[in-house]
């Protein structure tokens, strides 16, 4: 779909959709039941572009229902949900009712789609979580998605950026979300280590003051048949992104990268610690190479069948791989991953792959992209946002302008997120691999900031009856509109 048609087409019906579930929490009543259910039938519906994998026609052939159907509610559905007449949008509702009837009889007549798969798509609205990079505030990320497993809500995609790229991946190994467990999988990365000497010259990654090493400590956890368990092998569907430096993206010799930080580091600890006159080169660094944004590729990996085929911590160590500070390559005897790289390197004519917080803090695009383009099968998902961007404090503050620049990324992000949850009792960004206690009480933070965002997913997502089911149910408006 083109972004233009999305953003006047889609849009309004996706914000509308929220509106109405805002206002059902502040008043649940305030429509009868199945008045609201034949109203966000129609909403629903105007959002779908294709059903199936495969892009179709039913985008063109039912853009006049999206335009009237706008027509009808633009006037009395305002994203404000406190703007909300009730007795105004009823007034709506049976000529809405007629419209999606000719509608649904348009598009199963024309033998786009059946009655029973178009009402089976838009019963269920499928979750789609951005999980943003920021670093070690990221851990924040964990109480969100102990939530939603409380709530029975499993992501139907993951895409994640840095740090929530290697959050998603842990996440995705299983179904079920345990919390407990991913605290232990955490703990194994602070016992085991997972910074290793850094290696000058690097195949695939920028040469940094370190080498990340997720094999090494994750390795067990992702063991598959044949090796290490591919994206295309995890039990959610989940991408990640890095950044591709093209032709000119380096301003100074490749090798010099690996001089950005003159301190001696061996392991988290020293990273932490890291005082600011080192930090400040740092931010220098990654400020600079953002500069080159425009030679920049973007890449989703696990969104395309070669992509899918890299290994899962390898795919989230190249997200994760902070230039001038950590470097990502994978084992030197790994002939599979090679291949796949050198095709993509080639490909682009990359001089290296970094962290995709330079691409995007927060891929929410990517991920809409990706899911036009049949990743899930579906097109019919709310996506939502988590940011643990917030201004650095005491010793962090010199990273200030890097968070600034790189935050400035998600502005093209911005409208296609549905919600978004910027959360502020974040830990400290460079405490990548914190001590459990750390790890509970931003778990814990998270959980709490995230509680209102949870309830409007309950009401968002809830599943709706068949048509005519609605239907059968539904009184009449007492007035006109």
């Amino acid at each position: 779909m083109d972004v233009s048609v999305f953003l006047d087409e889609f849009r309004p019906f996706r914000r509308g959709e929220i509106a109405l579930a805002r206002k059902l929490l502040e008043d649940p009543l305030f429509l009868h039941p199945r008045r609201l259910d034949l109203l966000r039938y129609a909403v629903r519906l105007a959002q779908i572009s294709t059903i199936g994998s495969e892009p179709g026609d039913l985008i063109d052939r039912i853009g006049s229902f999206r335009l009237r159907l706008l027509q009808l509610l633009a006037p009395v559905l305002p994203t404000d949900p406190a703007a909300i007449d009730p007795a105004r949008l009823d007034g709506r509702l049976d000529k809405v009712a007629l419209l999606v009837g000719q509608t649904r009889d348009k598009i199963v007549g024309a033998g786009l789609v059946s009655e029973e798969r178009l009402d089976a798509e838009i019963a269920h609205k499928r979750l789609v979580v951005v999980l943003g990079g920021a670093a070690g505030s990221g851990y924040v990320f964990l109480g969100a998605l102990n939530v939603l497993e409380r709530m029975g809500i499993t992501p139907a995609y993951m895409v994640g950026c840095s740090v929530g790229s290697v959050l998603a991946v842990v996440r995705a190994r299983t179904h079920r979300f345990e919390l407990e467990a991913l605290f232990e999988d955490i703990r194994r990365l602070r016992e085991k280590g997972i910074f290793r000497a850094p290696d000058l010259n690097p195949r695939f990654g920028l040469p940094a003051a370190l080498r990340l090493d997720l094999r090494g400590a994750l390795g067990e956890l992702f063991a598959g048949g044949d090796g290490q368990r591919a994206l295309r092998d995890l039990e959610l569907p989940v991408d990640c992104l890095s950044t591709g430096l093209g032709p000119g993206a380096l301003s100074e010799p490749r090798e010099s990268y690996s001089r950005v930080v003159d301190a001696d580091l061996h392991d988290a600890r020293d990273l932490a610690e890291l005082g600011s006159g080192v930090l400040a080169r740092v931010v220098g660094t990654v400020i600079s190479l953002a500069m080159s944004r425009k030679v920049f590729v973007p890449l989703l990996m696990g969104s395309d069948a070669d992509t899918a085929e890299l290994p899962a911590l390898d795919a989230a160590g190249f997200s994760a791989a902070i230039p001038g500070l950590l470097s990502y390559d994978p084992p030197v005897d790994d002939a599979r991953s090679a291949a796949i790289l050198d095709g993509l390197m080639a490909r682009h004519e990359l001089v290296g792959i970094v962290d995709g917080a330079l691409t995007s803090l927060i891929p929410a695009r990517y991920a809409w992209e990706a899911i036009e383009a049949g990743r899930i099968g579906s097109r019919h998902c709310a996506i939502l946002a988590l940011d643990a961007v917030a201004k650095p404090r005491g010793a962090n503050a010199v990273l200030a302008p890097l968070l600034r620049t790189i935050s400035a990324t998600a502005d093209r992000d911005r409208p296609f997120w549905d919600l978004h949850v910027n959360f502020r009792r974040v830990p400290p960004f460079l405490d990548l691999f914190p001590t459990l206690a750390r790890l509970r009480r931003s778990a814990q933070n998270g959980e709490r900031e995230f509680g209102a965002t949870a309830e409007l997913l309950r009401a968002l997502l809830a599943p709706l009856r068949r048509w005519k089911e609605i239907m059968a149910g539904a009184p009449r408006a007492q007035r006109d509109g």
